[in-house]
């Protein structure tokens, strides 16, 4: 009885600890609220540093540009606004045969831009903490998050480039 019991527990392990799938956590990660959200904590923070309205759109225009071109691979019917517009050359592409969680990259690159492009940084960081645990517990894997981080990041950075 007692092997019996262990060996139930060891499948339930064995059974919890499977590698989630990518149409499993996307169905969750990709939520539009997403865009919403940091949009909101980015007029907030944009607000409160008192940019005049030309500023604010530029800010708006580069935050939004980064994160829809590093959403774009993951979608084939987007197609990029690389030399559409002016001085905006093909953004990074991500690594073949690798997946990655196309919502967090974008959501990283937006966040990126906003940080660098705004003042009061630190308006961000309990935002940013709740969406990294919104990923998490979509149950995207530690690699493909990392992953999905670095590559929003260098999309980020083409764009500010």
């Amino acid at each position: 009885m007692k092997n019996i019991i262990l060996l139930v527990l060891f499948c339930a392990v064995l059974v919890s600890c499977k590698r989630a799938k990518p149409e499993e956590y996307n169905k969750i990660a990709n939520d539009s609220k997403i865009v919403t959200e940091t949009f909101d904590k980015l007029t907030d923070v944009i607000i409160h540093d008192i940019f005049s309205p030309p500023v604010s759109s530029r800010i708006y225009a580069y935050t939004a540009i980064a994160g829809y071109e590093a959403l774009r691979p993951g979608n084939a019917n987007m197609l990029t606004v690389a030399n559409q517009i002016n001085g905006l050359t093909a953004a990074p592409q991500p690594e073949k045969d690798q997946e990655y969680c196309y919502a967090l990259a974008s959501a990283k690159a937006m966040m990126k831009v906003a940080r660098t492009l705004t003042f009061t940084v630190d308006k961000y960081d309990e935002y940013e903490k709740t969406l990294d645990q919104k990923f998490k517990n979509a149950g995207v894997p530690s690699d493909v998050i990392e992953r999905s981080v670095k590559y929003g990041e260098a999309v980020a950075d083409h764009v500010l480039a």
